[in-house]
């Protein structure tokens, strides 16, 4: 890291990054809502996560493609019960349209390092709108590309969104297979397997749904969020990776929380 990148980190560290809890500008609109969690359940939700949500909703459930990942291990026929949160029920789908979830099922949607890994995340984000009441929120963590094994990516722009939408691009797109070989920084991921071996799971994405398909910065996420429809009520980036938004369908805030989150954000590239 160096010695620049250990006061980075030590600064930062000082900062509350690490275990400072996150504004109730986050929490307070989802506290007694009916939640649908994608891709949980995730430590920073949990009774003493930094958004530390679960115990303060009327009820949660988990959704995920498969019941064993690359993460979790869960029981499709236990309660989904993540730790301080309502019982819930386990939903395994695999299915980027969320067929099988009834419209207006849930007041929010919720998500920690997910959309990453969604090949075409305005279809998606479409289904989650679809699942959520009218004026629902969605409460999403997503890894900032400056601090993590992608920061030698180009960020993905908006464009290639809109294109992945109108082409209906699927789960078993590859399109960026090859980038994700030759510019992933392995240093960062803590990975030790060899070389051969976890480029062969990334090439089984359809499998592992290991790959970062995209690339965000904060401003980048936010304006993939908006053009889903959603309107940002609180925005925040933390070092050593992760952005924080909460937005809500249809909404036009009177303030927009963007320009604060990247004047203090931890990150050269969001700053600027």
């Amino acid at each position: 890291m160096g010695v620049v990148g250990k006061l980075r980190e030590t600064r930062w560290r000082l900062a509350g990054h690490y275990s400072r809890p996150l504004p109730a500008a986050f929490t307070a609109p989802l506290e007694g809502a009916r939640a649908l969690e994608v891709g949980g359940p995730s430590a920073v939700f949990s009774r003493d996560g930094l958004l530390g949500l679960y115990p303060k909703l009327a009820g949660v459930d988990g959704l995920q493609w498969a019941a064993t990942t690359a993460w979790h291990t869960l029981d499709a026929q236990a309660p989904y019960t993540p730790d301080g949160a309502p019982t819930g029920v386990l939903r395994i789908v695999d299915d980027a349209d969320l067929a099988a979830v009834p419209d207006a099922s849930y007041d929010a949607v919720l998500s920690s390092h997910v959309i990453e890994h969604l090949a075409n995340p305005l279809r998606t984000l479409a289904a989650w709108r679809r699942v959520t009441k009218p004026g629902g929120y969605l409460l999403t963590v997503a890894p900032h590309m400056a601090g993590t094994f992608d920061h030698r990516r180009p960020v993905t722009p908006l464009e290639h969104f809109r294109a992945d939408r109108d082409a209906g691009t699927g789960e078993d797109d590859l399109t960026h297979l090859e980038e994700t070989l030759a510019l992933h920084d392995r240093t960062r991921d803590g990975d030790t397997s060899p070389l051969e071996a976890w480029s062969a799971e990334r090439r089984d994405n359809a499998n592992t749904r290991l790959l970062h398909h995209h690339v965000f910065t904060t401003a980048s996420l936010a304006a993939l969020l908006r053009e889903a429809g959603l309107g940002l009520l609180a925005a925040q980036v933390r070092y050593p990776h992760d952005i924080y938004l909460l937005g809500q369908w249809g909404a036009e805030p009177a303030e927009d929380p963007l320009p604060a989150a990247l004047r203090a954000s931890p990150f050269a590239v969001d700053r600027a």
